[in-house]
């Protein structure tokens, strides 16, 4: 062996050598390029002797790459004219429109002298570049050289004197033809964006893009990109102007696109509760009515390993204090929940926010990819880093006040601004050392201010917003044009109502099981407060002469436990519900673009809630009742509690759809607590309330809009009447109270009243009194003998002031008598008939004590005192006009039949209710209202017209207030 060849062995060792080591320490990308600087330094002689081919061929096999890929790069460098370029993975950039290049791909750029080859690496999705020819070309600011092979890497741009750049995003959209014969083209013209007080959020805003970009949406703070980004999805709704994606209206015809778009917001939308692998699952439910349990599981899995996220997929995605994955995996995942059914339009709020620069970088090469299969991609992002900027295909910047001051490609913008203020090296867009991109420098030229004579900067900008749009319309506003193409097909298929109801019910459900804290203080609650109520009202008299200890007929805080329990039932309902949909809020954003039914996720929701309200008062009746040893109507008591409670949950769902903060909502529970006490009747007596809003005969209004009057009156009249021991005695009962409120009260006020009749007629009282004596009888005689058919017994002409006399008095005397007679012979009736009962019950010592012993567990003497308060009523009947107002015993009082037969209103604790020609027990009666009530909150709940009177009422809180601007304005300039 020579000397030579010796050398050649031992080089040729080294070489191996360094391979492998860079095969330890490099990736595919930097080893292709090694590779390539090999050949190319090979190449510097004109030509490849035998021993350098087979050199690069043993260096690509160590390297571990793959023949064809050396062989293609060989080619690629060795090429001296086109003929010898002939590959699918080339581009050919020349000015000849007219020719055709075989395989390889064709772009002209008119002017160029020569012709500029790309070829395409797949395998490492990247782009090298060279050219041959005479003219001088820049690459991103940089001489490139006759025949010298150049990376061509993202955000690029070719240049040359004369010659129209042409961008990364321009080469790339030729290896990247989708195969969707149907493209999406969204257009924006002239839009126009305005908000309360007559702000401006956008101006002048033109758009013009196609399936296949990714579009960077940046301006400073308040500028408006977001604005910009749910008006371009639908979400807001121009003033003027429109958006148009292949010939439809976004905003007037949103249900042709149907599926299309998908929205990513800055927020979580995720289920905190739920694991990534149950986020997604349930996501996919509600998109992909056709697909079978294995098709969802395999899809989702799909979707987890395109992500990089399939390791993570039994973590539990956790909240912002509580985190079990990264930042940039939650990031991921929520653009997953979109890319599960593969929208052709994405739209994304500050992706990277918050992210870490390596997880940025991760996100937008993630979005790059997507737009590269063929999606329109859409996000904002404030000041991206240089590798990210260069990412974008398309640029459109903001300025303050929603001014549009740039839109195409992004190292052009820093070209642009540089020779709108005449800087110098304009045409230079990129570091020529290292081509990156300094996206400070945009803000800086768009954000200098003024210098005053001291030098110092002032707060005034050089170039207003408004001219900066002013420049953007002259010099790059792009032409709109719309096309009516058919829409790409999607696989999107909406579940049927009842299938969504069950989905989000599983997803809602599953969410509260696997929150522990959330478990154990909505199920521990209610019983816990039946425990503590229960005891300290269990009161008795601890005294000598109490031989029986607690009885629950002696208690006499039965009534407040009632009223509590209502409050408590109120409480709980609203505390539950309070935060259930305004939590969901970003998620129902998001949900909106499937066109999801309201009405199933509400009916979740609402089915949720009382299932928990149902359990939440069961277990409360069960220990208050235990505590005071309630016998019997239990579930008339639970019922009542458990109605509440259900008016608490839709009064809590329709503020939680209403407010946008959860600290208001706390807020307002109190607020909507404090009338449910103060006026059902018990804190404050109605015939105490202020005489303009209350009533002498009836409930006032105010007390009819409360649940808690309602719910309250049912317990009490249910509890006195209703009991065991009292129900076979109340219909004789009744009987007796009338006759002794009718002889003993109301016979004795009309007496009275004919009396004082007979004294003005004497003229021991002034004259004019007789018209309303004699009004008076006449209104409650004829009312009274009209029970018993007998209004006919007296002549009501003689009952006028002019015809009135003596023997009128007497025949109405007469009548009075007869009526005393016969209520004293209903009364004796009555007390015979309980006295039997009583003596029956009673018959034995056995049958005495279990008498009552049944009266002490059944009965309360408190109810009894408040419904049946004999004596204990100061003004026991109220003359009101021409009418007397019964206030005794109103338990036992039959309510008058009113002249408008739908009018239902009467006395507090009626025993029953009159409606449309019918008497209705006033618990049943009650509790109708109250699921009426119920009722009336799904309807608020599902027409949000809670939320539309608040958008009412600070519409016209605007206005009043744009008025006395204007008022004050026009007096300063006076």
């Amino acid at each position: 062996m020579d000397q030579e060849t010796e050398e050649f062995v031992e080089e040729w060792a080294n070489i191996m050598l360094i391979c492998k080591r860079i095969n330890l320490e490099s990736s595919l990308f930097q080893k292709i390029i090694v590779l390539l600087r090999v050949i190319e330094l090979s190449y510097e002689g004109g030509a490849l002797s035998e021993r350098q081919d087979n050199l690069i061929y043993y260096i690509g096999q160590t390297l571990n790459i793959k023949s064809k890929i050396v062989e293609r790069i060989k080619k690629f460098v060795l090429g001296k004219d086109i003929c010898d370029l002939s590959n699918g993975n080339i581009l050919i950039i020349d000015n000849d429109e007219a020719k055709e290049y075989g395989k390889c791909k064709h772009l002209v750029m008119q002017g160029l002298t020569g012709f500029i080859a790309v070829l395409y690496l797949p395998e490492i999705e990247n782009y090298i570049i060279k050219y041959v020819g005479a003219s001088h070309i820049l690459l991103n600011g940089a001489t490139l050289n006759n025949k010298f092979i150049y990376n061509f890497p993202s955000g690029s741009n070719i240049r040359g004197d004369k010659l129209k750049a042409i961008y990364y995003s321009n080469v790339v959209s030729q290896f990247k033809v989708t195969q969707d014969v149907n493209k999406i083209k969204l257009t924006a013209d002239d839009i126009w964006v305005h908000f309360k007080q007559g702000r401006i959020g956008l101006r002048n805003i033109y758009l013009n893009e196609e399936s296949g970009k990714l579009i960077g949406i940046m301006g400073a703070s308040g500028a408006g990109k977001s604005t910009l980004l749910e008006t371009l999805n639908g979400k807001i709704k121009p003033r003027h102007g429109s958006v148009v994606i292949n010939g439809i209206n976004i905003h007037k015809e949103p249900d042709k696109l149907e599926g299309l778009i998908g929205y990513v917001p800055q927020d979580d939308l995720l289920m905190e509760e739920l694991t990534v692998y149950q986020n997604l699952l349930y996501a996919a439910k509600l998109c992909f009515a056709d697909h079978n349990e294995y098709e969802l599981n395999a899809l989702v899995n799909s979707t987890l390993q395109t992500l990089g996220i399939y390791d993570t997929k039994d973590l539990v995605v956790g909240n912002a204090l509580e985190k079990t994955i990264s930042g940039g995996q939650r990031k991921r995942l929520n653009i997953a929940l979109e890319l599960l059914r593969e929208p052709a339009i994405l739209f994304l709020d500050e992706p990277t926010s918050g992210l870490s620069s390596r997880d940025s970088e991760n996100i937008l090469d993630l979005l790059k990819e997507l737009s590269l299969k063929g999606k329109l991609v859409f996000m904002t992002i404030h000041q991206p880093s240089s590798d990210i900027f260069k990412m974008f295909d398309n640029l459109l910047l903001l300025d303050v006040g929603g001014y549009q001051i740039y839109y195409g490609d992004p190292v052009e913008a820093i070209v642009y601004f540089r020779a709108v203020v005449n800087m110098i090296q304009r045409d230079q867009g990129s570091c020529i050392t290292c081509g990156n991109v300094s996206v400070e420098q945009i803000f800086n030229i768009i954000e200098t201010r003024v210098v005053d004579e001291y030098g110092k900067f002032t707060s005034q900008r050089r170039i207003s917003p408004k001219e900066w749009g002013e420049h953007f319309r002259k010099r790059l506003r792009p032409k709109i044009k719309n096309e009516n193409a058919p829409l790409p097909p999607t696989n999107f298929k909406i579940p049927s109502w009842i299938d969504q109801f069950r989905v989000f019910s599983k997803r809602d459900v599953l969410a509260k099981l696997k929150n522990a804290q959330y478990l154990i203080v909505n199920f521990a609650e209610a019983p816990l407060l039946g425990i503590i109520i229960g005891y300290f009202i269990r009161y008795y008299n601890p005294g000598d002469d109490n031989q029986l200890g607690y009885t629950f007929s002696n208690n006499s805080n039965i009534p407040y436990y009632f009223l509590m329990s209502i409050i408590v039932a109120l409480f709980i309902g609203l505390s539950v519900s309070g935060e259930e949909i305004i939590k969901d809020r970003r998620i129902l954003q998001r949900e909106r673009f499937l066109n999801l039914s309201k009405t199933s996720y509400l009916s979740s929701k609402v089915v949720i809630m009382f299932a928990i309200s149902a359990i939440q008062t069961l277990t409360y009746v069960l220990m208050g009742n235990m505590l005071l040893e309630f016998k019997g109507m239990f579930f008339s008591y639970w019922f009542v509690i458990f109605t509440t409670a259900c008016i608490g949950n839709l009064i809590g769902l329709n503020i939680s759809a209403a407010f946008n903060s959860v600290i208001t909502i706390y807020i307002m529970i109190p607020i909507i607590l404090i009338p449910q006490l103060m006026f059902n009747g018990v804190a404050i007596d109605f015939d105490k309330l202020n005489p303009e809003i209350s009533a002498s005969d009836r409930v006032p209004m105010l007390g009819e809009m409360m649940a808690s009057r309602w719910a309250f009156e049912a317990v009490m009249v249910r509890q006195f009447k209703d009991n065991e021991f009292e129900k076979p005695f109340y219909p004789f009962d009744k009987v007796r109270a009338d006759a002794d409120y009718k002889t003993g009260y109301y016979l004795k006020q009309l007496e009275t009243n004919l009396a004082q009749a007979n004294a003005a007629l004497r003229g021991e009282l002034p004259r004019s009194q007789i018209a309303e004596h004699l009004d008076l009888i006449r209104h409650e005689l004829r009312k009274e003998l009209a029970l018993f058919s007998a209004d006919d017994r007296v002549d009501w002409q003689m009952l006028h002031p002019d015809k009135f006399d003596s023997a009128t008095s007497e025949s109405i005397e007469q009548q009075f008598a007869k009526l005393t007679a016969v209520y004293n012979n209903r009364k004796n009736t009555a007390m015979k008939q309980i006295d039997s009962l009583k003596s029956k019950l009673t018959a034995t010592q056995q049958l005495e004590k279990e008498y009552f012993d049944k009266k002490n567990s059944y009965t309360n003497d408190q109810v009894t005192n408040i419904l049946a308060n004999h004596g204990l009523v100061l003004t026991p009947i109220l003359e009101v006009g021409n009418s007397l107002i019964r206030k005794v015993s109103p338990i036992f009082a039959t309510p008058e039949v009113p002249e408008n037969r739908w009018n239902f209103r009467t006395f507090y604790y009626a025993p029953q209710k009159y409606f449309a020609g019918h008497y209705f027990d006033t618990y049943w009666f009650n509790m109708a209202i109250l699921w009426l009530m119920v009722l009336a909150g799904l309807l608020a709940l599902y027409l949000d017209l809670l939320k539309k009177f608040l958008l009412l009422f600070a519409k016209i809180g605007d206005y009043k207030f744009r008025k006395k601007l204007r008022k004050a304005q026009l007096s300063l300039r006076k």
